[in-house]
């Protein structure tokens, strides 16, 4: 008995032609007829030094039969009728052999209800033009009767007077036999020629390997018989016998079992009692194998190298799209089941092997067979077409996971003119882990592509710089999505993710290369703000996470109408300074309003030129204020002081222009939170350059439809604030009083602190009437603030230190004098002090 110890990878051979029989002496000339017939009759060859008078596709002349050779293998098949005798010319070359002869199996089948027998003979000649020798008959003249009979082995001696002749050709004459009816179809297998010598030596086992999940298949040294070879007790996997044992190809059994084997297991097989076709046994062989399932291709052990979307005629490389796939992985795989797709269209691969290292050109059927010269090509019927102004392309398994995506853009080659340039698209590192999206270029081969070689890019150099996490955003109360600075190993674990306060992460998955969604058990909690931690994470280069490894994170409420307001306004901006709206969050919530919008109102008072503030999640914190504005960089340059993460950039603003409109803030829904209509008119009277001063809102509390609650910035606050505190903003609103003036002392001028008064209300009810007029310490009447209106529960007013003329009053004491009516006949009448100073 003899014991092997192997993996298979140390000693399987690669035998993608399983035509090629190999013999005894040197490069004996061989064919079995696996190869497709070229539908070629002569003088054209329909396989290499084969000639045939009639080559057809179906089943009469000249055909291929798929099942009908030894051991249920392809054959040659020739079915004489009444109108059609066959005739095959074989070209041997005599070269380099010592006493050589032909080899071949024949035999026939039943055709019809007829007794005719295919009458087969042969004659020899030193050119394919003849002149031929006498013909004689292969076996006797009823040789091939028609009736279904096994296989027989036929040799033939070279005659006299050619055995010299450096070039021979075979004539086989396939002819009509005497009889009734239909003649027998003749079959021939295996043919060989040169030195044939005697089989005395048992077949051996060249190769195990997986086959599937629950079978295997073994590679004999030469055909064996196919009886013995499906015995079931001649084979033990562990001491267990498989539940069904198949010939294929003459020399390669497959073995199935009833559960599925383990995989990178090493297993012991026992084979025993295989005879080859001569009669020798195999001596008892017991072998050690890992198995691997080649139907499981792990993501990226496959990776779509290399692909050319637009091909151009006239140049070096044919005039054809091709796909490029590599194989990295370390075992033999089958392509049966895998499919690749394009955004639109999707084709399944023919179950073919693929070896370790192995490239394999994908190309369609019509035009591909120019790529057979740059290496292995599969031709596909169904062409998913590669469109040149982008697409995405995807690997699938038989389970359609993904094994491998590409997405390519006119970007990847530089610009919208080079697709149509005829380069394909290399990709520089085929080992790299992640997304290739990046790293796809053009070639710079001379030939534009490298079908079937390494890339012209081809560059293993790592990164060496390490991760960052960037950001995170809760897109559910159960699912947050996180991004980092390049390309993180998809590959991650789940104890790699802490938060504070703790939240159990149930699962993860790969947005794309720099994004992982986060899925949470149990539903998070709104409106608490959490820390999240990443550790253990490396990019694709095998880089760790950096440092900054830590965000703080929280569920946003969804802001609500009245929630975010108008607080500031820069509409008349310096020249070539943006504009600006600043919005405050009124509440003590985190306000989720990426999707609010800013608009302004057209000649008919409707919604107009509606523009998005966000192009994604916007979370605004409590209390927060934000800049909304088209350029950030150049508005800090105006306000220094200014904070940049306050200041929100955009695309474009809507219109708001210099002689006044109404700036609308929505949500979602367009519906209106708040709306401010503004006018040079609202500025503080004695300002006398209004450029570069914004608007600023005095009392959130109050309606920004108040005139009143809209004053110039400060010039101690550099005209405006934004995202920062109001310079004239009421710090606190009053419940105690129905009257409150503040300040009581104000500049108008703006040399001692702020330029105007506000003179607030607070009423028990509405529907009181009211009048609030100024008066000199004489009772001279200086200004008239409101005269007679209906009053809310609330509200303002403010004096800005001017007469009804709109000059500037004299520095000194003034008297508010209120009268509120109510329509019950109540009456109140207020008075209060307000002084008018100026710097000393």
């Amino acid at each position: 008995m003899v014991r092997i110890f192997f993996v298979w990878w140390f000693c399987y051979f690669t035998f993608l032609n399983l035509s090629v029989v190999f013999s005894q002496g040197i490069d004996n000339q061989t064919q079995g007829f696996e190869t497709d017939f070229m539908i070629e009759s002569f003088p054209d060859e329909f396989l290499d030094n084969w000639y045939g008078n009639s080559i057809r596709s179906g089943s009469s002349r000249i055909f291929q039969t798929v099942e009908g050779g030894k051991n249920g293998s392809k054959g040659l098949a020739i079915q004489p009728i009444s109108t059609f005798n066959g005739e095959l010319i074989i070209h041997l070359v005599n070269s380099g052999f010592g006493d050589p002869k032909v080899k071949l199996w024949a035999k026939s089948t039943k055709n019809g209800s007829g007794n005719r027998p295919a009458q087969v003979k042969y004659s020899w000649g030193k050119t394919i033009d003849g002149p031929f020798d006498e013909p004689s008959f292969l076996g006797d003249k009823d040789e091939f009767q028609n009736e279904n009979q096994e296989f027989r082995q036929f040799e033939l001696e070279i005659p006299v007077g050619f055995e010299n002749a450096p070039s021979l050709f075979l004539s086989l004459q396939i002819e009509y036999g005497s009889g009734s009816g239909t003649c027998a179809r003749w079959i021939m297998d295996d043919f060989e020629f040169g030195d044939i010598f005697e089989d005395n030596i048992g077949p051996e086992i060249e190769m195990v390997r997986g086959f599937d999940e629950k079978e295997i298949q073994i590679q004999f040294s030469e055909p064996i018989d196919l009886v013995f070879s499906e015995f079931l007790f001649n084979y033990q996997l562990n001491g267990l016998e498989p539940i069904n044992a198949s010939l294929e190809a003459d020399s390669l059994v497959h073995l199935s079992f009833d559960s599925k084997l383990d995989k990178e297991v090493f297993y012991e097989l026992k084979v025993s009692q295989i005879p080859d076709l001569a009669g020798n046994f195999l001596e008892d062989t017991t072998l050690t194998f890992q198995f691997f399932d080649p139907t499981v291709i792990p993501a990226k052990n496959m990776v779509i190298n290399e692909l050319m979307p637009s091909p151009k005629p006239e140049l070096d490389l044919p005039n054809v799209e091709f796909i490029e796939l590599y194989y990295l992985g370390d075992y033999p795989i089958r392509l049966g089941g895998l499919s690749w797709a394009t955004s639109k269209s999707e084709v399944l691969l023919p179950d073919e092997w693929v070896y370790p290292g192995e490239y394999l050109i994908l190309a369609p059927e019509s035009h591909g067979e120019e790529m057979n010269k740059f290496g292995r090509t599969i031709l596909l019927d169904s062409w998913p077409t590669l469109l040149n102004s982008g697409d995405q392309v995807t690997l699938k398994d038989d389970q359609r996971i993904v094994i491998d995506q590409l997405k390519y853009h006119p970007s990847n080659w530089g610009g919208e003119e080079f697709p149509n340039e005829a380069y394909s698209l290399e990709v520089k590192n085929p080992f790299y882990a992640c997304a290739q999206d990046e790293l796809l270029v053009p070639s710079i081969d001379p030939l534009r592509a490298t079908p079937g070689r390494q890339n012209s890019v081809y560059n293993l150099s790592p990164d060496l710089e390490a991760p960052q996490l960037l950001s995170g955003r809760f897109t559910s109360d159960k699912e947050l999505l996180i991004e980092f600075s390049g390309p993180i190993n998809p590959k991650v674990s789940l104890s790699s993710f802490s938060f504070d306060p703790f939240l159990k992460v149930d699962s993860t998955y790969e947005v794309s290369s720099r994004q992982l969604q986060l899925i949470f058990e149990e539903p998070v909690p709104e409106n608490l703000v959490f820390l999240l931690t990443v550790n253990g994470l490396i990019d694709c280069w095998g880089n760790s996470l950096g440092k900054n490894n830590s965000l703080q994170l929280v569920l946003p409420k969804t802001a609500l109408l009245g929630d975010l307001l108008i607080n500031e306004l820069l509409f008349h901006p310096k020249t070539g300074s943006p504009k600006f709206v600043e919005l405050i969050n009124v509440t003590d919530n985190y306000l989720e309003i990426g999707s609010w919008y800013l608009g302004n109102l057209d000649d008919e008072d409707k919604l107009d030129q509606v523009k998005s503030i966000s192009q994604s999640s916007l979370i605004i914190s409590p209390n927060e204020i934000l800049a909304v504005t088209t350029d950030p960089d150049q508005l800090k340059l105006d306000y220094p002081r200014a904070p940049p993460s306050k200041l929100l950039p955009v695309k474009t603003l809507p219109s708001y222009p210099i002689a006044g409109a109404t700036v609308v803030l929505m949500n979602s829904e367009l519906e209106v939170s708040d709306q401010f209509t503004y006018s040079e008119d609202l500025h503080h009277p004695l300002l006398k350059d209004t450029k570069g001063v914004s608007l600023e809102r005095l009392s959130l509390k109050s309606s920004a439809s108040l005139n009143s609650n809209w004053h110039s910035a400060s010039a101690g606050e550099e005209f405006a604030t934004p995202g920062r505190l109001n310079s004239q903003l009421i710090p606190d609103e009053f419940f105690e009083r129905v009257i409150q003036i503040d300040p009581e002392v104000f500049d108008p001028e703006g040399n001692n602190g702020q330029t105007f008064t506000t003179i607030r209300y607070q009423l028990d009810q509405p529907g009181w009437i009211g009048t609030f007029k100024i008066y000199s310490v004489s009772g001279q009447l200086i200004q008239v603030l409101a005269q007679n209106e209906i009053l809310g529960t609330n509200g303002l007013y403010t004096w800005s230190g001017v007469d009804m003329n709109g000059g500037r009053v004299r520095i000194g004491y003034y008297v508010l004098f209120v009268e509120l009516y109510e329509l019950g006949g109540e009456v109140k009448q207020i008075k209060k002090t307000v002084v008018v100073a100026t710097q000393l």
